[in-house]
């Protein structure tokens, strides 16, 4: 009886083995306000920004997708993210901003950005989805400061609620293949 438990023992440890290879840990990222290096290359596993952490995405392929967390700063520039983009609660989230000279990014995956606060940057939007190539829904949900999305292409819908401002398209409209269900003005 011994033997034949060690056998499944034996088993089942070298099944773990064999299939727990693959897995990576997200990167977090923290790389602090300019003139710090923004995390850049190949990153897998995906990249994850927490409470009063400052990410500058540049020139990055990142596979796992990004979260930014309650109080986050995330700045997206020339980057590819597959695995889409999440963030609750963020202090402020920003994809390709020509305001910054920052290039635009594709995005693989949907958008989800809920209850951002009122912005890091005033007067900058707290949300900025500019000159970027998304591939899946946005979401944008309980906002509470100015958002700005302008010259992106957009294959999926673009649904907006509860957010506090209208979404400014910067006199530069929006392709969206799917519905489209927010209000836009042109606040220059």
């Amino acid at each position: 009886m011994k033997m034949l438990a060690l056998f499944h023992v034996g088993i089942v440890a070298l099944a773990l083995t064999a299939f727990s290879g693959h897995a990576h840990a997200a990167t977090l990222c923290n790389t602090g306000p300019a003139p710090a290096a923004p995390l850049s290359g190949t990153i897998t596993g995906g990249v994850v920004v927490n409470a009063g952490n400052f990410c500058v995405l540049g020139g990055a392929n990142v596979s796992g997708g990004v979260r930014v967390n309650a109080g986050g700063i995330l700045i997206v520039c020339g980057t590819t993210i597959n695995g889409g983009l999440t963030a609750n609660g963020a202090a402020e989230v920003i994809v390709g901003a020509e305001e910054l000279d920052c290039a635009g990014g594709l995005i693989n995956g949907g958008v989800q950005i809920n209850n951002t606060g009122p912005g890091a940057f005033a007067p900058a939007p707290s949300i900025a989805l500019e000159r970027s190539t998304i591939n899946g829904t946005v979401r944008l949900t309980g906002n509470t400061g100015p958002i700005a999305v302008a010259t992106d292409t957009i294959s999926g819908s673009l649904l907006c609620s509860n957010n506090a401002f209208k979404i400014d398209d910067e006199g530069s409209p929006v392709t969206v293949t799917g519905a489209l269900r927010c209000s836009f003005t042109d606040a220059d």
